[in-house]
């Protein structure tokens, strides 16, 4: 009786001891998929954080997921994968946790998973075995993006801008170019999602850009996007010149609205130049004093002469042959002096009261004056020559307009 009873209760505890095998040699092993997004419904390019969390109450001694593919995405990884121990239900698990950051590429519902993780388990004896553990697999529903003004769609937690000039462009010292360096950072988007930068473009202005730098953060709430814009400017004319802002849209996630960034409007003057924009410049003493003068004097000597008196677009003609003029004086004295800026500017002046482009006949001094080239080397006495040569047949056209309406003969179309 007393053998029949240490066999049974032997036969227990063998029983007992095979259930505890079998519950170490199955292990507690789970991987779960969850998405946040600021909105239950996002839009085309909207990030959303996809988060892998795996809780393993194994001894891992090898891991890897597998590819992950995710069509209608692009996505990206925030990080490296974060390792840490915790303790449930008394026992000790491994977790790690890997976010990525999706961007959906179309509307409608799209799937996303399920993801395997591949892992190689030691039990506590030295024999390994090799697991997948797989994932739950999710939907998430992708509205359409919504028209915006320009085309550009841009959604972000946040987007901001620093717009900096190096100097006052209201108050230029003659000859200055000034700099403006423009910096938008956006959280939630890749450096590669922001806009393109503005073309700056005015007739009365020389701009030149810089390679654009773009750089993005990662973060393990999403990555950061910067992108910087750098412009050299400098008017190509005495007149004071205003340029236009910029706006660039964007979407805020947060609070689902459209919202604007906006490269403010910029004043572009002289310092030497007083006339407010729009209106012309007041008319100095010496300009008006000697043509009044001359205006006076030269008919009563024509009179004396018993000669009918010229008029006055004849007589002003005569006298531009015989008077040098006060910008080809000041000019040549620059020349003399080899001040290039201050050559430039009476030569842009000059041309364009004589209806040519400054840009064109001085592309060689703007290069030299705006991308760095050394403005020794200027050769201001052969570009002397060919702008007096330039001067020379404007003056001589108008010489001739000036003589035939004298003569009341309808002029010829040049060219």
């Amino acid at each position: 009786m007393v053998g029949k009873l240490i066999a049974v209760l032997f036969g227990l505890f063998l029983a007992f001891g095979a259930a505890t095998s079998a519950d170490a040699a199955e292990p507690d092993l789970t991987l779960e998929a969850t998405i946040e997004a600021d909105s239950l419904e996002p839009y085309v390019g909207e990030m959303v954080l996809l988060t892998l969390r795996g809780d393993y109450d194994a001894f891992i001694t090898l891991e890897r997921f597998e590819g992950i593919e995710l069509a209608n995405f692009t996505w990206l990884q925030l990080g490296r994968d974060v390792w840490s121990k915790s303790r449930k239900n008394g026992r000790e698990y491994t977790t790690v946790e890997r976010k990525l950051a999706l961007y959906p590429q179309k509307p409608g519902t799209l799937a996303i998973g399920p993801f395997r993780h591949r892992l190689t388990l030691d039990d506590g004896s030295g024999r390994r075995s090799e697991t997948i553990v797989a994932s739950n697999a999710l939907d998430l529903t992708v509205k359409p993006k919504p028209a915006t003004d320009g085309g550009w769609w841009l959604p972000a937690k946040n987007v901001t801008i620093d717009d900096h000039w190096d100097m006052d462009t209201a108050r230029l010292a003659d000859g200055a170019t000034a700099t403006r360096t423009v910096t938008i950072t956006a959280v939630g988007q890749t450096a590669a999602a922001l806009p393109p930068p503005p073309k700056v473009v005015a007739p009365w202005l020389i701009a030149f850009i810089a390679p654009e730098i773009r750089t993005t953060e990662i973060t393990r709430d999403g990555p950061v996007g910067t992108v910087q814009w750098q412009w050299r400017m400098r008017p190509s004319r005495s007149e004071p010149g205003r340029l236009p802002a910029y706006h660039i849209p964007w979407f805020d996630t947060q609070s689902r609205e459209m919202r604007d960034l906006v490269m403010k409007s910029r004043r572009f003057a002289y310092a030497t130049i007083t006339a407010p924009e729009g209106s012309a410049a007041r008319t100095r003493l010496e300009n008006w004093l000697l043509p009044l003068a001359l205006g006076l004097l030269l008919p009563v000597g024509a009179a004396l002469h018993r000669r009918r008196p010229l008029p006055a677009r004849e007589i002003l003609a005569r006298l531009r042959r015989w008077l040098p003029e006060r910008d080809a004086l000041a000019m040549r004295a620059a020349r003399i002096r080899g001040d290039v800026r201050a050559y430039r500017r009476i030569a842009a002046k000059r041309l364009s009261r004589h209806g040519h482009a400054p840009e064109q006949e001085l592309a060689a001094i703007d290069a030299a004056l705006f991308r760095g080239a050394p403005v020794q080397v200027m050769d201001l006495h052969s570009l002397d020559r060919r702008l007096r040569e330039v001067f020379h047949r404007a003056e001589a056209a108008n010489e001739i307009d000036a003589w035939q309406r004298g003569r009341g003969i309808a002029a010829r179309p040049r060219g």
